[in-house]
């Protein structure tokens, strides 16, 4: 169990939010706009209910990744914070945005399809080719 709230942010502090509740599922996303979007060979994320997060301050900018997928980011920093489906009930947090990311652990790897091959973690982790 997770000591919530739990309280996260971007780099410059502009934008802050709070989690109050368990995520569903926690892993790294090695898919290709993920690299590209946090400039990363693979990103940490936490899935959370809608229900159980918010923003607390700072202004959002949006992107629509895909046809389906919305990125949000700190419009001061460009700090990437979130991916959501559109219309959705989940956000994906990029969880070391946490003030203490140590708290959640991964439990798998999803679009391994698109790892980049000199880039792998040392873990026994479940290992998706998809999302």
């Amino acid at each position: 169990m997770l000591p919530l709230p739990l309280l996260g942010g971007c780099a410059c502090g502009a934008v802050r939010y709070r989690v109050d509740a368990e995520p569903t599922e926690t892993g790294y996303c090695h898919c290709r706009i993920c690299q590209k979007s946090n400039a990363a060979p693979a990103v940490p994320w936490a899935v959370i209910p809608l229900s159980g997060f918010q923003y607390l301050s700072g202004e959002l900018g949006m992107w629509r990744s895909s046809e389906e997928g919305e990125r949000r980011f700190c419009v001061k920093c460009g700090t990437p914070m979130e991916f959501r489906v559109r219309d959705g009930d989940t956000v994906g947090i990029n969880y070391v945005t946490l003030d203490d990311p140590g708290l959640i652990e991964p439990q798998c790897h999803v679009w391994c399809s698109s790892r980049l091959t000199w880039f792998d973690t040392k873990d026994d982790l479940p290992r998706r080719a998809e999302g």
